[in-house]
C-alpha cells in the first residue's frame, strides 16, 4: 500500500489504495463516473472554481508562490490576473485580516491521517490540525456562505453545510484522525470550517460542526453504503450509470428515438 505524503496524495495510485471523502461521494454520485476516475480513464479538467479554492488554500499552507508558479493559467495575456483570482486575493486579505480566523486556522498544515473503516483503508488530509487546542479545521470557499441551495436529496432549500455534505466530511475526519492517534471510541477533536465567499466583497464566517450526535448517523450511514462501493471498485459488482454526468454523456450511444413526452 502507497505510503502517502503531500506529493501522491491525489495521485491515481493513492485513489487506487484508499477511499476518501471525495471518492466515497463519487461513488454515491454516479458508480461508472466514480469507478472510471479510480482507474484513469475518465479526467476531470479543473475549473476556475476549484482553482480558485486551491488557491486560497496555498495561504494557509505556506505554498502561493509554487502554485502561481504551476498556474499560469491564472493570469491573463497582459500579465494580470483573472477576475476570478483577483476575487481570490480579496479573500485572502479578508482572512487574513481576521484575528478569530487567523487564530482559528492556527495548526500543523495539511496533515494526513490513514486508517482502517468500514472494510477498507481511508485517507484525509486535514487544512490545520491542531492537538494542543483539540481541534481539526477545514478551510472553505463558497459562492455564498448564508445563501440557501435546492436539494434534490430532500427536495429543499439547505445551507451550503449541507449541499456538499461537509457533515460527512466531518464525521469522517474526526473519526479516521481518532482512529489513526488511538484515542477512545467517540473521542473526537473539535472540527471547524473556516468559511470565505468568492463575492467581490467577501464573507467570512468561522463554522462550529461539533455535533457527536449527527456524527454517530453520518458514520452509520457510510457503513451502510461501503459493501455496494468496494464491491463495485474492486470489479466484483457492475457500476450504475446516472445518466447526466459529464462521464455518462460522453459515453453515451443512441438505439432509438424518445418521444418529446419522455423529456
Amino acid at each position: 500500500m502507497l505510503v502517502l505524503n503531500r506529493s501522491n496524495y491525489h495521485s491515481l495510485l493513492a485513489n487506487q489504495d484508499y477511499m476518501s471523502r471525495g471518492q466515497y461521494l463519487d461513488f454515491l454520485t454516479c458508480e461508472a463516473q466514480a469507478l472510471a476516475k479510480v482507474k484513469g480513464e475518465w479526467i476531470e479538467e479543473p475549473s476556475d472554481a476549484l482553482l480558485v479554492g486551491q488557491y486560497v488554500h496555498t495561504f494557509n499552507d505556506g505554498t502561493r508562490p509554487e502554485f502561481i508558479s504551476l498556474h499560469p493559467e491564472m493570469f491573463k495575456k497582459d500579465g494580470g490576473l483573472k477576475a476570478p483570482f483577483v476575487v481570490a486575493d480579496k479573500m485572502i486579505a479578508t482572512l487574513q485580516a481576521d484575528p478569530f480566523a487567523m487564530y482559528v486556522l492556527e495548526g500543523q498544515k495539511e496533515v494526513i491521517f490513514t486508517a482502517e473503516l468500514f472494510g477498507c483503508w481511508w485517507k484525509v488530509m486535514i487544512d490545520s490540525h491542531n492537538i494542543e487546542k483539540r481541534r481539526n479545521v477545514d478551510l472553505k470557499t463558497t459562492r455564498s456562505i448564508t445563501d440557501h441551495a435546492w436539494s434534490e436529496e430532500i427536495r429543499e432549500k439547505v445551507s451550503f453545510v449541507e449541499k456538499y455534505n461537509y457533515m460527512t466530511q466531518a464525521a469522517l475526519y474526526s473519526e479516521i484522525e481518532r482512529i489513526a492517534n488511538s484515542r477512545p471510541l467517540e473521542d473526537w477533536l473539535d472540527f471547524y470550517i473556516v468559511a470565505v465567499s468568492k463575492q467581490d466583497v467577501p464573507d467570512k464566517e468561522v463554522i462550529s460542526m461539533v455535533d457527536p450526535e449527527r456524527y454517530k448517523i453520518e458514520l452509520i450511514n457510510i457503513r451502510s453504503n461501503m459493501p455496494r462501493i468496494l464491491a463495485v471498485k474492486s470489479g466484483q459488482a457492475e457500476p450504475e450509470h446516472c445518466g447526466h454526468c459529464d462521464y455518462c454523456r460522453s459515453q453515451k450511444q443512441l438505439t432509438r428515438a424518445i418521444h418529446y413526452s419522455e423529456l
